[in-house]
This record gives C-alpha cells, sequence and structure tokens, in this order.
C-alpha cells in the first residue's frame, strides 16, 4: 500500500519502523528455521518454505511502500535522485537474493547453498534496515526543523 497524500513524513517514518522490526522477527525466525532444516526434519523444511514465503511478501510489500514513499523523506533533487536509485538496486538485489533463496529450497530442500543464502540474505536486509534507520528515518529534514 502507497502512502496516501495526507500521510505526514513522520507517519511514513513510524511504520516503516514497524516494518523493519516486523521483519526482522520474521528473518531471526527463517535463520533458526534454517539452521534446524539443515539437519534434514521434513517438517520443519516445509515451516522454512511457508516462513521464506511469508518473508517474501512482507518484504516484497515493504521495499515497494518504501520506495514510493522516499520522496517524501527526503528534499528534491540531484542527492535525492541518486539516494532513490540507490536505493532502488539495493532493493531489487534483496529481491533477487529471496527469490534465489526460495528457488534453492524449491530444487534442493536443504543444504549448505541454502543455509549460505539465507545468511547472505538476513545480513543484506538487516544492513540495509540499518542504514536506512541511521541515514533516512532518525533525522528530520530541513525544512520539517524549521516548521515547514
Amino acid at each position: 500500500m502507497e502512502p496516501s497524500s495526507q500521510t505526514t513524513p513522520d507517519e511514513i517514518r513510524k511504520r516503516i519502523r514497524s516494518e523493519h522490526y516486523r521483519i526482522a522477527e520474521q528473518l531471526s525466525r527463517v535463520e533458526a528455521l534454517t539452521d534446524e532444516a539443515s539437519r534434514g526434519d521434513p517438517s520443519t523444511i516445509v515451516a522454512l518454505r511457508q516462513q521464506l514465503q511469508t518473508l517474501g511478501k512482507t518484504l516484497h510489500d515493504h521495499l515497494h511502500y518504501e520506495e514510493y514513499s522516499l520522496s517524501s523523506l527526503t528534499q528534491h533533487g540531484k542527492a535525492a535522485d541518486e539516494a532513490a536509485e540507490m536505493m532502488r538496486r539495493e532493493h531489487q538485489a534483496q529481491r533477487e537474493l529471496l527469490d534465489g533463496v526460495i528457488r534453492d529450497l524449491d530444487e534442493t530442500a536443504v543444504g549448505e547453498k541454502l543455509v549460505v543464502g539465507v545468511r547472505e540474505l538476513a545480513r543484506a536486509i538487516r544492513d540495509d534496515m540499518e542504514h536506512e534507520e541511521r541515514e533516512l528515518l532518525s533525522k528530520p529534514q530541513p525544512a520539517e526543523e524549521s516548521g515547514e
């Protein structure tokens, strides 16, 4: 869901932070299940597939929202355009990594390739969320600081 024209930057930041928290929880569940699934328990493999699909939907929706919200959180101009392009590239890489992890799970059940893929995915997503928290969500933009 995209932000409405009446959504304030603070409301957008609050929603993104909330979604980051939910994604971090889902990542923790996926990582724990990956470790368990590497032992070959079929029910754990099914649970891992379901958690990865849930994470995938949550992440795809979140990335879409962020991409459409970015203009509300940044000043316009070349720097904002560059930040938006960088975000789109990072998000595309995350989508591809997630799709690859799910494909590996479907093709190979469980193995070292899947475990490594999940760890890379979790690290990439967490790094991206930390960067966004630091660079986009923690600082008000100049127009907000002056009360405009």
